[in-house]
């Protein structure tokens, strides 16, 4: 009878316990528990479901759209199905979801990597991956759908059975539904479809074009809803990059400095020395002239893994940077560029998890102790951080939101809302005034006042808060500053 608690199973298990047990108790102690505005949209729509009311939330202006398009829906639902079947709120059940797709990852690992699976996962505490993880974002789900696409692109370029074809098919859309530039995946098929068309394969190359053409069909189809529902592919208008070309390549280079560093994700923080010291020192301890021997015969051998995982981060790498270079949305930084850190992360461990024999001893060694130093710093530390903070909790930040937010009428419509709102009060209209550089202009005051009218809504307000660093329209720093009070009413 097979064993089911193998070694290599058991110590997964351990990690998988310890990387649980920190996410949830840094989104417990963090004042806004991880959640950002992408967040709340992501949750907003959850509870959506949840109550019956499909993928629109709340509206009550006349020819305004608030259909569910800026992002795909697959993480909403997810959260919806998690938060259902447990009965957790929306903001624990999004957690529970990252949890899950945690443990699917180490699933795939222990598929690919047998025995030496526990030490390829250690990888989960360099800071790009451990923080990426913590958040309530898309790209959690999205890094695993990477995982299963490298594994079903392995599988089947060593076996060529068609039940590999079925988990490219499924990865590739899993993919698109987390992230519109998921879109990738099907791609990445496609292309293994050429591999095997200039090696003269035809059933293969007919498979591998038939999956990623389905799955660029139903992007299609979805991407057309979307234009129908709001009148945009994805729901908002997409405007020209701001920077120029040299801003644009500063930013890029900063960023890609910032993802080498093993220790922080804060931009203009990285300090290599630290990382490149690290393992220039585990490298110079446990490894020897026989060992980089060894590490480079696997490019002659067992190479297709750690080749695929480098293709798929490349491939993303390329993509992401020419979405960024042709629209602008958010600045490069771990999360936009996390996936391909992953990927590449995944390259060079499997490369090293690749050497044959008793050589493989000093490389475990040399990565037990990069990784362990890494989960100090960035699973435990923050952890240890986070439960003797004297901030406020994510439960008080919400208490504070809740009684903040009894102010303002069943049935209203709010701008420059908190973030946690979109959540808690399903009955509100958030609307987002139009500002630079992600929309062509910024709008004046009566621009939106004409904006949201006609509309059926109890009343439109303002939260008060800072527009410094923000391109809004003086308007709006004119209005903030009247009155008192938490909420400014727009009226007339």
């Amino acid at each position: 009878m097979k064993r089911l608690m193998t070694p290599d199973v058991f110590w997964l298990a351990v990690l998988f316990i310890l990387y649980s047990g920190a996410l949830l108790v840094r989104a417990a102690f963090d004042p806004e528990g991880y959640v950002t505005s992408d967040s709340a949209h992501y949750m907003q729509l959850a509870q959506n479901l949840l109550n019956g009311d499909g993928l629109s939330t709340a509206n009550y202006v006349e020819g305004m759209s608030t259909y569910f398009a800026t992002w795909p829906v697959g993480y909403p639902v997810l959260i919806a199905i998690v938060s259902f079947v447990t009965g957790l709120g929306v903001f624990w059940a999004a957690k529970v979801v990252n949890i899950i797709f945690l443990a699917l990852c180490f699933v795939v690992l222990q598929r690919l990597f047998k025995e030496r699976s526990a030490i390829v996962a250690l990888l989960f505490s360099i800071s790009t991956v451990s923080y990426l993880f913590v958040h309530t974002w898309s790209e959690v789900p999205f890094l695993f759908g990477l995982l299963w696409l490298v594994y079903g692109l392995a599988r089947y370029i060593e076996t060529e059975k068609p039940r590999y074809i079925v988990h490219l098919f499924f990865a590739s859309l899993f993919l698109f539904l987390m992230r519109y530039i998921g879109l990738i995946g099907a791609g990445i098929v496609g292309l293994l479809g050429f591999y095997y068309l200039f090696r003269k394969k035809w059933r293969p190359t007919l498979l591998c074009w038939f999956s990623g053409s389905a799955v660029i069909m139903m992007a299609g189809v979805y991407l057309l809803i979307n234009w129908v529902q709001t009148g945009k592919m994805t729901g908002v208008e997409r405007v020209p990059k701001a920077e120029t070309g040299a801003e644009f390549y500063e930013m890029l280079r900063e960023a890609v400095s910032t993802e080498w560093d093993l220790f922080t994700i804060e931009l203009g923080e990285a300090s290599l020395y630290w990382t490149f010291g690290l393992i220039l020192a585990a490298l110079m301890f446990f490894t020897r002239i026989k060992h980089l021997r060894a590490f480079l015969q696997v490019l002659r051998g067992n190479f297709l893994v750690p080749g695929l995982f480098l293709f798929v981060g490349s491939v993303y790498f390329i993509a992401i940077v020419a979405m960024r270079w042709t629209a602008y949305f958010d600045a490069f930084n771990f999360r936009l560029l996390g996936p391909a850190t992953f990927m590449f992360a995944l390259f060079f461990v499997s490369w090293a998890a690749g050497v044959e024999g008793k050589t493989w001893t000093a490389w475990k060694r040399a990565l037990v102790v990069i990784f362990g130093v890494t989960f100090i710093v960035n699973v435990g530390q923050p952890v240890y951080m986070a439960i003797t903070s004297d901030e406020p909790t994510y439960k008080e930040t919400i208490a504070e939101v809740e009684e903040t937010y009894r102010a303002i009428p069943e049935a209203s419509i709010v701008a420059f809302e908190n973030v946690h709102a979109r959540y808690l009060r399903m009955d509100i209209q958030f609307v987002k005034v139009h500002f630079r550089p992600y929309f062509a202009e910024p709008e004046s005051i009566d621009d939106f006042r004409e904006r949201i009218t006609p509309n059926s809504a109890a009343g439109a307000y303002l939260q008060r808060k800072s527009l410094k660093g923000y391109d809004y329209h003086k308007t709006f720093d004119n209005k903030m500053g009247q009155g008192d009070g938490i909420f400014v009413p727009l009226g007339q």
